[in-house]
C-alpha cells in the first residue's frame, strides 16, 4: 500500500528548533498532564520547535501561531492529521475536510446545535445529572471519573441518537478502548467495532426514523435530493461519537478537581447558582485554564512560516492550554478570575473548523456543575489518589478522580 500523507524525514529542521518531547509521556510524579506543555514555555523553548517523537511533528506555542494554524486551511489541514500518523484514517465529516467541502455536513450539523436548539435540551441534561449525583450523593464519596464525568456525555450522546440507556455501559467501553488502548491491533479492532454499531443504528434510524440526530443525519438529502453517501455518514456518525465524549469528561475533571482544592471557588458558584450569566462567565474562565485538547494539522505543501521551513505532511500540533495562557493575549494568564469580562480562548477552536457542539458542551458543564452544587455540600480531593492516572495525547486528563465530602448525617450529627 502507498502512504500518501507520511512526513519526510526532518532533515529540514535545524538543530536548533529540535526539542525532545514526548507529548503522551507524563513523567512521574507529574499530577496535572498540562504542565507538560507549560514547562516548554518555562525552558524557554523556541515558539516552533520539532519533536522526533511520535512520527515527528512541529508544535506551535504561541496564540497567533495556533490562531493562524486553525484559520489557514491551504496550508495546516485537518485532512489526514493523526499523530503518530496512521494511514489509512477515517476522514471523519466535517472535521477531517477541509473548505469548502466541509460545508455540506457542518450546515448539516450546525442547526442541531444552535443556542436554541440546546435550550430545548436544557430539562433532559438536568435530568440526567440528578439522576447520576443522586445516586452516590449520600456515600460521602465518589470517582468523579466512572461515577459521572464519563457517564453523563455518553449518557447524553445516547439520548440525542435515540439509543436506549441499557446501552450506556457498552459505549463506555467502546469508548474506553479508543480513548486509552495504545495496542494497534486492540485499536484497530475498535474502530472497527465503532463503525459496526453505528453502521446498524443508522440503518435502523432509516427504517424507522425518530426524533433524533442519527434520524437528521441519515434522512437528510444532498442538493440533487440524494441521500449523502453512506461513508460521509458513518464518519459523521463516527466524530460526534468521539469527540463529544472524552472533551467533555476531561473537562469536567479538570473543573472539579480545581474546585475540589478551592473552597473560595466552590462559593463563587454557589452564591451565583441563581446568576446564569455570572455562573457561565466562571465556567468560561475555568475552560479557558483547563484546556484539555491539543490538535493536529498536516502541512499541505512545501513552504516558509515565521522563517521556518515546512515539509508536505508535516504534522503540527496545537496545544491550546498554552494558547490560553499567552501573555501577550490574556492579562494576568495563569490566575483564574472568575470574573474576567473579556476571554478569547481557543478551548473551542477558531475558524472554520471551531467546534460546532460548543455551546452544547458549555451547558453540559454548567447544568452538571449546578446541579452538583445543589446536592453536594463542600467537596475535597480524598486523601488517597490511585497512582498513575493521568494521561496525555491529544486529550489530557484523568482516568480516577476520588472526591469526598460530609453526608447530611454526619453534619447533623456535628
Amino acid at each position: 500500500m502507498t502512504l500518501l500523507f507520511q512526513p519526510s524525514p526532518p532533515d529540514h529542521v535545524p538543530p536548533e528548533r529540535m526539542v525532545d518531547f514526548d507529548m503522551f509521556h507524563i513523567p512521574e510524579g507529574v499530577s496535572d498532564p498540562a504542565e507538560i506543555w507549560h514547562d516548554l514555555v518555562r525552558r524557554g523553548v523556541p515558539d516552533i520547535f520539532y519533536t522526533p517523537h511520535n512520527g515527528g511533528h512541529w508544535v506551535f506555542l504561541r496564540y497567533e501561531d495556533i490562531v493562524e494554524a486553525y484559520r489557514d486551511h491551504s496550508v495546516f489541514s485537518t485532512y489526514q492529521t493523526p499523530v503518530p500518523p496512521i494511514e489509512p484514517f477515517p476522514v471523519v465529516q466535517p472535521q477531517g475536510v477541509d473548505p469548502p467541502a466541509h460545508n455540506v455536513f457542518r450546515r448539516l450539523l450546525a442547526p442541531m446545535f444552535t443556542p436554541t436548539a440546546v435550550r430545548g435540551m436544557m430539562g433532559e441534561l438536568e435530568r440526567r445529572a440528578a439522576v447520576l449525583i443522586d445516586g452516590f450523593a449520600e456515600r460521602g464519596a465518589c470517582d468523579f471519573i466512572t461515577d459521572f464525568a464519563e457517564r453523563y456525555p455518553t449518557g447524553t450522546f445516547l439520548y440525542l441518537f435515540g439509543l436506549p440507556e441499557e446501552r450506556l455501559d457498552a459505549f463506555l467501553a467502546l469508548a474506553n478502548t479508543f480513548f486509552r488502548s495504545t495496542d494497534p491491533a486492540a485499536r484497530a479492532q475498535n474502530i472497527g467495532e465503532i463503525y459496526a454499531v453505528l453502521d446498524q443504528l443508522f440503518r435502523e434510524k432509516k427504517r424507522n426514523p425518530g426524533n433524533d440526530i442519527a434520524t437528521q443525519i441519515v434522512m437528510a438529502r444532498d442538493e440533487n435530493g440524494a441521500q449523502h453517501p453512506w461513508e460521509d455518514i458513518l464518519n459523521c456518525g463516527f466524530l460526534l461519537f468521539v469527540a463529544g465524549l472524552d472533551t467533555v469528561t476531561n473537562t469536567m475533571a479538570y473543573i472539579w478537581r480545581y474546585l475540589a482544592t478551592t473552597p473560595a471557588a466552590q462559593k463563587h458558584f454557589r452564591d451565583r447558582l441563581d446568576d446564569p450569566d455570572g455562573f457561565l462567565r466562571g465556567i468560561e474562565e475555568l475552560m479557558r485554564i483547563n484546556a484539555v485538547s491539543n490538535l493536529f494539522r498536516r502541512v499541505t505543501h512545501d513552504c516558509e512560516y515565521r522563517g521556518v521551513q515546512f515539509r508536505r505532511n508535516d504534522r503540527v500540533v496545537l496545544p491550546n492550554t498554552v494558547a490560553n495562557r499567552d501573555p501577550r493575549v490574556f492579562k494576568a494568564p495563569q490566575v483564574i478570575d472568575l470574573d474576567r469580562e473579556v476571554n478569547v480562548h481557543l478551548t473551542f477552536g477558531v475558524g472554520p473548523h471551531r467546534c460546532i457542539g460548543s455551546v452544547l458542551a458549555k451547558r453540559e458543564v454548567m447544568v452538571s456543575l449546578q446541579q452538583w452544587l445543589r446536592r453536594i455540600p463542600e467537596f475535597k480531593l480524598a486523601d488517597e489518589q490511585p497512582a498513575g492516572s493521568v494521561f496525555g495525547g491529544s486529550v489530557m486528563g484523568f482516568t480516577a478522580l476520588r472526591l469526598q465530602w460530609e453526608v447530611a448525617a454526619k453534619r447533623a450529627a456535628a
